[in-house]
């Protein structure tokens, strides 16, 4: 059964269709793997700013500072004449 040039005319036109239809697919598969990474590389950065987030605020608590020194207190004399 020898193929005529209707036949390979309309067997190429099918092909054209398969592979326009397939091409959704393709793009879709093409993307699979970066959009993994990117969503991988968004949570290892939540992760960093939150663990930097925790230690500013280990950093900043009152426990961390430094003791300051107080204000010496000044006694005033008081005579008589200052009581009521």
């Amino acid at each position: 059964m020898a193929t005529t040039s209707k036949d390979f005319q309309r067997l190429s036109s099918d092909a054209r269709s398969v592979n326009t239809s397939g091409t959704p697919s393709v793009v879709i598969s093409l993307m699979t793997g970066p959009f993994l990474v990117a969503l991988l590389g968004a949570r290892a950065l939540s992760d960093v700013l939150t663990q930097l987030g925790l230690a500013s605020e280990e950093l900043l608590r009152g426990e961390r500072l430094p003791n300051l020194q107080g204000i010496p207190h000044q006694t005033i004399a008081l005579d008589e004449t200052d009581v009521e």
